[in-house]
């Protein structure tokens, strides 16, 4: 996934729109992440600013994910956001990244930008009841039979004193 930026070179603030899509396959090492069959979908525009190379745009996929709440399949779409600055002086500012002069390899960058914006907790609807912590019974099917008035055995000491004090 590489940009030819040559031409940019020459006509600074001039945009250069782009557009590729690729399996996820070949972003390399991504065998363990949801999205690893899917096809990404790269959309932007690279610029030169008279003195770096900037890229900005979209990338797009889908994974196969697993619910947080109650482990059931969930399929989410992805859209992330692309903005690189790049450079090819032998001193770059800290928030350039390298490139030859001739074209951007952006493999490294989109792969990266997937798995940092990885999603930390996914679930199937936003009202996700769960699992039943007693019998694994998944709440957002039904009620489970599991009693409901079981109290906790760390707070069994409370109800025995709301007990005796009811006797009174």
């Amino acid at each position: 996934m590489k940009l030819q930026v040559e031409e940019a070179l020459k006509e600074a603030g001039k945009s250069f729109p782009f557009s590729f899509e690729c399996p996820a396959a070949e972003l390399g090492e991504v065998e363990d992440l949801p999205w690893k069959d899917a096809t990404v979908v790269v959309d932007g525009a690279y610029w030169f600013d008279g003195n770096h190379m900037v890229v900005q745009g979209t990338i797009q996929t889908s994974g196969k994910y697993t619910c947080s709440r109650c482990l059931s399949p969930v399929s989410v779409d992805r859209k992330e956001t692309l903005s690189e600055v790049y450079g090819t002086e032998a001193e770059l500012p800290e928030d350039v990244l390298p490139y030859n002069g001739e074209y951007i390899d952006l493999t490294e960058t989109i792969r990266e930008t997937l798995i940092l914006s990885e999603p930390m907790r996914v679930l199937c609807r936003p009202d996700c009841k769960g699992l039943c912590p007693q019998c694994g019974a998944n709440l957002n099917d039904g009620p489970c039979s599991c009693p409901t008035d079981k109290i906790d055995p760390r707070l069994e000491v409370l109800a025995q004193l709301l007990r005796s004090k009811e006797k009174r």
